[in-house]
């Protein structure tokens, strides 16, 4: 005998009445009309609010209440919780007992297991318990790709508002200061993945208002990113690292700062070139040549003049020949590289612009966010790659961005009942 493997794949047949609708009866013969399924509840209390049923010739609005078997009710403690008395409605796969209010009033139940075609709930199944890199991956290159494109537009929203969500800490943490907020922001992005922790930590411990102070003098801007960021705590043989431990040690006392512990920062299974005292240098580099950048970000009309923030940055030419401190290597570029830049302007510059129009209201903002999103390159990764494989093709950083949401937020966990692509496969 067939049984659904969890509620929730009932909560979908009802919310989107995956049945006929006509000729329903309650399991006493009742006849029943659905008039409104009612809101969706994923919190505690019945499944559904603000429902609308016809029973015989009445009409009852209140909540509606489903579970796999009506005796679950029991077990979920509900016949002593009056938060259930407002249930109208009993809806369940197999109904296997009588089920009461506090008041012993029987409430009604609509039984499933009859009236929906099986292949929803095999279905269903079959996307659960596979094991396959993505649940629907058999089925995801015949879905229709306006339903794929509009997944993706969903995901990509959520993206932005969960990235929002982060800023909004940082926002509210230097009390609604916006130069400060970007300031984090952008210092975090220059981490990238493995280091963006000690990049945030160490923009926390260097306020901007220090740094202006010293905005003339470069050397002095270096020693305070490398000497808050912990990396000059030993000695050195090289005239460069020395000169900044000297101008470091003079500006520690006088603002009574705290270095970070240098152990934070990741140099193992990472390339040279993104090295952390690479990553410090540039960022130091953009410190020195522009004061007030989130001023100018929002300044900005022409997307390529995002680009041009970053370009041609004047950083200290001990770091062309050293990825490390006192390690001479060959002559290198050092700049920010194009794909770098691009993970900035994903990482920091969309997400702040997409909060800032959020905040003021201003919709200009988000139009350039999600601007800048599609104009920039597809990230290239194990995600993006996998996708491609299976028929869903990214074109830019606004879809990369998108299909990473919806692997690692809905594929991964299993949340096909919630998305797009997953929806379609189950009602087809």
């Amino acid at each position: 005998m067939l049984i659904p493997s969890s509620e929730a794949i009932l909560h979908f047949i009802w919310k989107y009445k995956m049945f006929n609708p006509l000729g329903l009866r309650t399991t006493d013969g009742e006849t029943l009309q659905i008039l409104a399924t009612g809101i969706h509840n994923l919190d505690a209390g019945p499944d559904f609010h603000q429902s609308k049923i016809k029973i015989g010739e009445t009409i009852w609005a209140g909540n509606v209440e489903i579970h796999l078997k009506s005796s679950d009710w029991l077990k979920h403690h509900h016949n002593i919780d009056r938060a259930y008395d407002n249930v109208i409605l009993h809806v369940v796969w197999e109904n296997d007992i009588d089920i009461k209010r506090t008041d012993e009033t029987v409430i009604p139940v609509l039984e499933l297991k009859n009236i929906i075609d099986k292949r929803i709930i095999e279905n269903y199944d079959q996307l659960r318990q596979n094991n396959y890199w993505i649940p629907c991956e058999n089925q995801l290159p015949n879905v229709d790709s306006f339903i794929k494109q509009q997944t993706l537009d969903r995901m990509m929203m959520e993206r932005l508002e969960d990235k929002a969500n982060i800023i909004n800490e940082i926002y509210q943490l230097n009390k609604g200061n916006w130069e400060d907020t970007f300031y984090i922001t952008l210092a975090k992005s220059f981490g990238f993945k493995v280091n963006n922790l000690p990049f945030e930590i160490l923009a926390k411990q260097l306020p901007q208002n220090i740094l202006a102070k010293h905005k003339n003098n470069p050397l002095q801007i270096e020693a305070l990113i490398f000497g808050i960021s912990g990396l000059l705590d030993r000695k050195f043989e090289d005239v460069y690292p020395n000169q900044l431990k000297t101008e470091f040690e003079f500006l520690k006392n006088k603002y009574q700062l705290i270095s970070l512990d240098a152990s934070l920062w990741k140099f193992s299974k990472t390339r040279p070139d993104n090295f952390p005292t690479i990553r410090l240098s540039q960022f130091a580099a953009l410190v020195i040549k522009s004061f007030h950048l989130f001023s100018k970000i929002i300044e900005i009309k022409n997307q390529s003049d995002y680009v041009k923030l970053f370009e041609d940055l004047v950083i200290n030419n001990y770091w062309e020949k050293h990825f490390m401190f006192d390690k001479e290597v060959e002559e290198k570029s050092v700049n920010l590289g194009k794909s770098s830049i691009q993970i900035i302007l994903i990482n920091a510059i969309a997400p702040l612009l997409f909060f800032y129009g959020k905040q003021i209201g201003n919709k200009q903002f988000i139009d350039s966010s999600l601007e800048i999103l599609e104009n920039v390159k597809a990230e290239s990764n194990i995600i993006t790659k996998g996708f491609k494989e299976r028929g869903l093709f990214v074109q830019n950083s606004f879809d990369s961005q998108a299909v990473i949401h919806l692997k690692k937020n809905y594929c991964d966990q299993k949340k096909c009942l919630n998305c797009g692509i997953g929806l379609k496969i189950l009602s087809a």
